[in-house]
């Protein structure tokens, strides 16, 4: 149920919103936001740390081929879903509806409203230099999300495959590779993008920053150095 006082189109939200109503949003945009940010870069860090292991475990892999298999199918499709879905710039909600979020509420952003919120002194050191957001700078984090050349390939992979299966690509499964490359390098980048704009506006709200690392990584190799030490047992 849209915040009285919103209208709706295309997909985005435009509030002329209180300030309570625009921090109660805020927060809650923010945490959802993250929990989705973090489903993409946590998949992404599982799929590559399998990648990795078939170099050096694959024996151990091989005990449970299957499962493995299957895992890595759901954590692709994962990453090709939620970047399309993070990166729609005509989602109901995502990065771009956020951004129009913030910018027809970022009188509520202001460096007054940060130092507001956190009872900071007039010299502390986050009020120090500030850059105020602005209509320009909100468009220039826009053009930094067109300018991912990897989202030709999330939408094209999403529309003809993992979305729904388009007729031509669903029997020629080499031409998504040629059409719609995917390297490690545009995943990092899109995920980097992700949360550098969150924790951007975070900041301006209430100064938090927020981590984006994938919690116990290690679990993986941990699990196939036992399995390998039973092997050999």
């Amino acid at each position: 149920m849209p915040v009285q006082g919103s209208r709706h189109f295309v997909g985005v939200i435009v509030m002329a919103m209180s300030r309570e109503q625009f921090e109660s949003l805020f927060s809650a945009y923010r945490t959802y936001l993250r929990e989705e940010i973090h489903r993409f870069r946590d998949s992404v860090a599982v799929y590559r740390n399998i990648q990795k292991r078939k170099n050096d475990r694959l024996e151990v892999i091989n005990l449970a081929p299957a499962f493995f298999g299957v895992v890595e199918g759901a954590l692709f499709t994962t990453i090709i879903m939620w970047a399309d879905k993070l990166f729609d710039e005509r989602g109901e909600r995502g990065l771009f509806n956020f951004l129009s979020f913030v910018e027809h509420n970022r009188k509520w952003l202001s460096i007054g409203e940060l130092q507001r919120r956190r009872s900071y002194p007039d010299d502390h050191w986050m009020l120090k230099g500030r850059t105020p957001i602005t209509y320009e700078s909100i468009e220039a984090d826009r053009a930094k999300v067109r300018s991912l050349k990897v989202l030709a390939s999330f939408r094209l992979r999403r529309d003809k495959f993992h979305g729904h299966f388009d007729k031509d690509y669903f029997f020629d499964r080499k031409r998504l590779q040629d059409e719609a490359p995917i390297r490690w390098d545009d995943l990092e980048e899109a995920g980097r993008v992700m949360g550098s704009i969150v924790n951007d506006y975070s900041v301006d709200f209430d100064g938090a920053s927020y981590s984006w690392e994938t919690l116990n990584i290690n679990d993986l190799e941990v699990l196939l150095q036992r399995a390998a030490l039973g092997l050999k047992n």
